[in-house]
């Protein structure tokens, strides 16, 4: 892996010895706190054991709030520890990669209620407190180093033995009366920490303004925003505590003032590693190309949902007890679980929504159904009639309408009528969509596009009446022969590319270029391909809410970047994507981004590098290959300008080969 610029000065590649030092030095720290971690909870663990039935479901809120509390613990610790083992995976060969893992890792453990709990533990308070002083200790440091390991200005290093000193002073020391918890009764504790982090606050701000080049300005900007998180709770939750002692005064306020505490802690704490990794991601920092798991995030996102309605509910047992004397707990516990499970689905797709926009820039809405695919099932068996056109049979049917072969009542022959669904005949933004496609391709007259002889409403019925084309789709074609040869391949994208450019030239583009919307006329010889289905075109320059309304713009696995993020610039290079994803497709058998789930398929539109499809088929050209690769960039500058310009690449390539 070769080293960016911003981390050749902290690589380790030329300096084994310090490299396995410093493995060593994370090894054992990790070590250390996860034994520390162990002995103390291995004794609860046995507790909650033995004990009997009876006594559990006695003291059922009590137990349900230690659930609650270990699993926000365990929560905080996995989500900070996972990017912490991403990194020492990925770059070992780097020292402040290493650093980072380990501040992360340590970090997490040291903001939880068991770090701090085994802390005043009698027997543990030194061993404790040593996680406690490392977790401080390395955040200064971090916000000091960040993001190319040297202090800035130099002398800062200077600082460094005082810091240290000082927070294995207050934490390692129980016995000295300026241990931390004897000094947080006072406000003291709180000065000092605060005072600390003020400096590696200052510092990062000092380096961002007077030393940072405009990709460590932006790196600097993402580590700010994530660890106001942390830092806005110390500052909110211990500055409160502190001056409004009546907040914790009662057991009801008490338990509130945790429960907020919690609350807010599981999405402040968790900004610091989520930035962490959204600044490792944009700007490759430790020449990582890291793209977050969105199911990883998905998870963490739901158990802190799940965690969150816990502490609600303990909240509301405790003010309902409060306020009642007998003890109604399961029937609080039974209204409450009626009225999370069913806000449950519903925010938490809302959260799934808020990271696909902020942090995956993905716009569009995958999560929802369409309505058009909702009602694929709901075929009008009974059949429909027509005054102008007789002997209706149904021949195919998609998302949105059933196709029709019918004859002319005027003798001219058989042509195929398009009909909107029933399901979807009553709502008028479809209706509008689909009269839409028809006004749009009746004005295109182009060999290789569906020829429109007629529209219109009758009774309930919206219609497009088209010329009946004789062969399959292409799809079906896919399917039969698995692979299509190059020459072949080329013969019948000639006709679909010379239909996009007419259409792009009339200020048309079609955003659903895929198999089944390209039919094989075999009536003509050699047969005629011809591009169908422009119900989601788009008018360059026009404006207009229809597509907006009517679901999805296009086919994922299909889709251009910039269809993906909704941008509002969608033009003709967008049908050039698609069209080489097809040719991919065409010639492997396979799509280029075969992904578990949407969401995956569509972050691989977004991200992952178009791949070779001679990986899947060597005797593919190797001009041809990158002929499909260049039609399917990321950034639409880079693109074909035309669809034609595409099919002479691969021409030419065939040539050559």
């Amino acid at each position: 892996m070769s080293t960016s610029p911003i981390t050749q000065e902290t690589s380790l590649k030329n300096r084994p010895a310090l490299r396995w030092v410093l493995l060593g030095v994370w090894g054992l720290v990790v070590l250390y706190t996860v034994m520390v971690l162990g002995a103390v909870l291995s004794p609860q663990f046995m507790a909650f054991k033995n004990s009997s039935m009876t006594r559990l479901l006695l003291g059922l809120p009590a137990l349900v709030q230690t659930f609650i509390d270990y699993g926000v613990d365990l929560l905080l610790m996995f989500g900070f520890s996972v990017i912490g083992v991403v990194l020492i995976v990925n770059r070992s060969d780097d020292w402040f990669a290493i650093f980072t893992s380990l501040f992360l890792i340590i970090f997490g453990v040291r903001i939880t209620n068991l770090a701090n709990n085994i802390a005043v533990t009698p027997g543990y308070q030194t061993q404790g407190g040593l996680i406690l002083a490392l977790g401080d200790i390395s955040i200064v440091l971090f916000s000091m180093l960040f993001p190319n390991g040297k202090f800035t200005p130099r002398w800062m290093k200077f600082l460094v033995p005082l810091l240290v000193v000082t927070m294995l002073g207050i934490y390692i020391f129980p016995e000295a009366p300026f241990y931390w918890d004897k000094m947080s009764h006072k406000g003291y504790y709180f000065l000092i920490t605060i005072s600390w982090y003020s400096v590696g606050l200052v510092n990062g701000i000092y380096r961002y303004y007077r030393s940072s080049t405009l990709a460590q300005k932006q790196q600097i900007r993402w580590i700010f925003i994530g660890t106001m998180g942390p830092f806005l709770w110390f500052l909110i939750f211990q500055v409160l505590s502190y001056l409004f002692p009546i907040l914790t005064k009662s057991e009801i306020a008490a338990i509130g003032f945790q429960a907020v505490s919690r609350l807010a802690g599981i999405f402040l704490f968790l900004m610091l590693p989520l930035f962490v990794a959204i600044s490792i991601v944009r700007t490759r920092l430790f020449d990582i190309d890291l793209l977050i798991n969105r199911s990883l995030v998905y998870g963490i996102l739901t158990i802190g949902l799940g965690l969150t309605l816990g502490l609600v509910f303990v909240l509301a047992s405790a003010v309902f007890k409060s306020m009642h004397a007998s003890d109604q707990f399961f029937f609080v516990a039974l209204v409450f679980s009626v009225m999370a499970g069913a806000g449950f689905q519903p925010l938490r797709k809302k959260l799934q929504r808020f990271v696909d926009r902020a942090f995956y820039h993905i716009q569009i809405d995958y999560q929802k159904t369409p309505l058009e695919i909702r009602s694929e099932a709901e075929t009008n068996v009974g059949g429909i009639s027509l005054s102008s056109y007789r002997n209706l049979k149904l021949i195919g049917h998609g998302g949105m309408a059933e196709v029709y072969r019918a004859t002319d009542s005027t003798g001219r022959g058989a042509v195929a009528v398009k009909v909107l669904r029933a399901a979807l005949a009553g709502d008028e933004q479809f209706q509008k969509r689909f009269m839409r496609e028809a006004e749009i391709v009746s004005r295109l007259e182009h060999p290789n596009i569906v020829r429109v002889t007629d529209f219109g409403q009758e009774h309930s019925s919206y219609y497009i009446v088209m010329e009946l084309l004789s062969g399959p789709d292409l799809n079906s074609l896919i399917k039969q022969e698995k692979r299509i040869t190059v020459p072949n391949t080329i013969g019948i994208l000639r006709g679909i590319a010379d239909a996009l450019d007419y259409a792009h030239l009339n200020g048309l583009v079609h955003r659903d270029i895929k198999p089944s919307n390209v039919m094989l006329d075999s009536s003509t010889i050699p047969s005629r391909s011809v591009l169908t289905d422009f119900g989601i075109a788009k008018m360059v320059d026009a404006h207009t809410r229809i597509t907006n309304t009517a679901g999805m713009l296009g086919t994922f696995d299909y889709m251009a970047p910039e269809q993906i993020q909704a941008s509002a610039d969608v033009d003709g290079r967008a049908d050039i994507y698609a069209l080489g994803v097809m040719t991919y497709q065409m010639l492997t058998g396979h799509l280029p981004f075969e992904r578990p789930d949407t969401g995956a398929v569509l972050l691989a539109h977004l991200n992952a590098p178009p791949p070779d499809a001679r990986e899947l088929e060597h005797d593919i050209p190797r001009h041809t290959a990158r002929a499909i690769q260049q039609a399917m960039a990321k950034d639409i500058n880079e693109r074909f300008s035309s669809a034609r310009e595409f099919i002479t690449a691969l021409e030419n390539a065939q040539m050559i080969a």
